[in-house]
């Protein structure tokens, strides 16, 4: 029926019964005749006004000046002005139009667009005088002239009436909340509302009327240019909302459609654009009052919330860590970790404000974060039992994960309002934290070892706040590749025995033997083989075996002690110390198979008393004898010779030596490879 589609009389609307009609004369109109326009546009007309006053007011309206592109746009409007004013009256012809090259000289602009050479000027404009900055229409084309010193009439046009929107009343029923702008005479305006109520001039001041009661329920402050549309102060002479009479209200006549923000200054930008950390309105208003957080009455930010879905259960706090990076302190036993940890939860007692899709755009300010209520997470197996903190390094942000349940009604601006049920809350920062690390290093060098965060809620026990198992994470960015391990996958493992919830970032650690392979096992090799093959010296040589095995066996224990400064005092032998006591030892049982070597093949003692060292294969050439010495035949007869027991021990020792070690070997590399 609004439409004038379809005639609705007899099915909505009834004048045939239930009135009792007193001296009226009843005629039958068509629809179409009842429903036809004398025009196809609608113009609303302001005289004598400077530019920006005009611009206001067209936009304000929810249209524009004039594009000025078109030399018949400028006739029509001279000969609709022709049957509207008379001759002698301002708006006869010149108005202003929408171009003005105010920000780069000789650049027409109209909304930030360029128009170029579209402008439909006239033969001697423009004429290149910087100040004349604006366009004015005629009959003729288009002047520029000086936008400050001027005053030109201004039109605005519209294909249909346009709805406007007052907020800030409270008002429920939508009949109370749209007026329709209306122009009987020039520059007289009017917003009459679906209902009861009217916006117009009276005595020369705007009011906000109840014209069914005939009581006046706010009348506009004085403001600059002096028209009611955009976000004013009210003074009320009648209650609205919950605030008496007699004080100031703001409230917003708005010619924005839905999902768009309405300026300060009456211009529409798209709602998304609301705070979003850059200006988009010409007064920069959009980036004013962006309060994330509605705080309810009576909100205790000492009490935990509750879930949503159930006042007994306990809240799940989702627990994400991101580890930076690792660093494994053996002597000190301490794993120091940079990480980002967050937590996420919901409180269902928070209603949320223009919420953005990008979580970035929805991070909290200081003084909010201090009211609400947040979670404290205890690192247990740290050296000072730290937590964390909730200082100047501390982001909190509202994460939008559902739709909006509707405006705000009591404000004087577009909100849109988020439950906290369903759109969580997310504080992260960012720590340092040196954790306790109990490492088994039996195995040393080839241990595999496990580290722990331990992290405790303790704000409240489990059966009010707990760890979410399903949603909480735990992630490594880091370099896998540390001094002494390699890194695994971290994973979570969660343990609710105790009475607070708690979880364990656990950190499996390899480690990477290549050092001591290169600076233990290999040097230690080498010098056992050196100790060996002493075993292969002629026994003769006594001094040159028993020097070569006592400095091998020097190296391996300097080497020992030096290994064992290294490493921790532990009271359990390692794998390391095993290898190099067993190099110690094998050396020494070479250095004793030396000495039984020696007594075994030169052990027979001259008659003197001293004995002579003679290898069996050396040929010795006897002179005369000396009064007072043996002779040839005597000295013969003392000297020593090899026999076949001292082949066999000799052999018995390489092969004794090689034994053992192949033996230890086996027993050794086999233990460690099995575990």
């Amino acid at each position: 029926m609004a439409e004038c589609e379809e005639d609705m009389q007899g099915n909505y609307v009834s004048w045939d019964v239930g009135w009792t009609l007193l001296e009226i004369t009843s005629h039958e109109v068509p629809l179409q005749d009842l429903c036809k326009r004398d025009d196809d546009t609608y113009y609303f007309w302001f005289p004598a006004l400077p530019y920006e006053t005009a611009r206001f007011l067209c936009r304000a309206l929810g249209t524009s000046l004039p594009p000025g592109t078109d030399i018949e746009e400028a006739i029509t409007l001279t000969r609709i002005a022709q049957r509207k004013f008379h001759h002698t009256h301002s708006c006869f012809w010149d108005y202003w139009i929408a171009p003005n090259d105010k920000k780069v000289e000789g650049v027409w602009m109209m909304d930030g667009i360029p128009l170029h050479d579209n402008i439909a000027w006239k033969t001697t404009e423009p004429n290149g005088l910087h100040y004349e900055n604006c366009g004015a229409l005629a009959t003729v084309g288009v002047s520029d002239i000086d936008c400050e010193t001027n005053l030109k009439c201004g039109v605005c046009s519209f294909n249909d009436l346009q709805r406007f929107a007052l907020l800030g009343t409270c008002e429920s029923e939508l009949r109370n909340y749209y007026y329709t702008a209306f122009q009987r005479d020039e520059e007289e305006l009017v917003f009459i509302g679906y209902g009861a109520y009217q916006i117009s001039r009276f005595n020369g001041t705007w009011t906000l009327t109840d014209v069914v009661k005939d009581v006046i329920i706010a009348y506009l402050e004085e403001t600059e240019p002096d028209y009611p549309m955009g976000r004013l102060w009210w003074r009320l002479e009648q209650p609205v909302c919950d605030q008496r009479a007699g004080g100031r209200r703001r409230m917003l006549l708005s010619p924005c459609p839905p999902g768009h923000f309405t300026c300060d200054d009456a211009t529409c930008i798209p709602l998304p654009q609301r705070c979003d950390l850059k200006y988009d309105c010409g007064d920069n208003s959009d980036e004013l009052e962006c309060e994330s957080v509605s705080f309810p009455d009576g909100y205790q930010r000492h009490l935990p919330p509750r879930r949503g879905d159930s006042e007994e259960a306990a809240l799940p706090i989702v627990l994400t860590v991101s580890v930076e990076s690792l660093a494994v302190k053996t002597i000190d036993m301490v794993m120091e970790v940079s990480y980002q940890l967050m937590l996420t939860w919901m409180d269902n007692r928070l209603l949320y404000q223009d919420l953005k899709e990008d979580s970035t755009l929805n991070v909290l300010p200081a003084d909010v974060v201090e009211r609400l209520w947040t979670p404290q997470v205890g690192f247990i197996n740290t050296i000072k039992s730290e937590h964390t903190l909730m200082d100047g390094d501390t982001i909190m942000k509202v994460d939008r994960l559902a739709d909006s349940i509707g405006m705000k009604p009591a404000t004087s601006a577009e909100v849109e309002l988020f439950s906290g049920v369903g759109n969580t809350l997310t504080v992260g920062r960012k720590y340092g934290t040196s954790y306790m690390c109990d490492l088994s290093l039996f195995l040393y060098p080839f241990d595999v070892q496990q580290c722990f965060m331990h992290l405790r809620i303790s704000s409240a026990t489990k059966f009010f706040l707990l760890f979410d198992r399903n949603m909480s994470s735990v992630n490594y960015t880091g370099n896998h590749l540390l001094v002494e391990y390699e890194v695994g996958d971290l994973s979570l493992v969660h343990a609710d025995e105790d009475q607070f919830s708690e979880v364990k970032v656990r950190v499996p650690l390899t480690r990477r033997a290549g050092y001591a392979i290169l600076n233990i096992y290999l040097p230690t090799l080498v010098l056992l083989v050196v100790s060996y093959v002493t075993l292969f010296i002629r026994p003769a040589i006594i001094d040159v075996r028993m020097t070569s095995a006592l400095t091998v066996q020097l190296v391996i224990a300097t080497l020992y002690s030096q290994v064992s400064a290294s490493l921790p005092k532990t009271s359990y032998f390692k794998m390391v110390d095993l290898w190099l006591i067993f190099c110690i030892g094998i050396t020494f049982l070479t250095i004793i198979f030396h000495v039984v070597v020696d007594n075994v093949m030169h052990g027979q003692s001259s008659p003197g008393g001293t004995s002579v060292w003679v290898s069996s294969l050396a040929k010795v050439k006897l002179g005369p004898s000396v009064p007072g010495t043996m002779g040839a035949t005597e000295a013969s007869q003392y000297l020593p010779r090899q026999g076949v027991l001292g082949q066999r021990v000799v052999l018995a020792t390489k092969v004794m030596v090689a034994a053992v070690f192949f033996v230890f070997n086996i027993g050794y590399w086999g233990f460690i490879l099995s575990q």
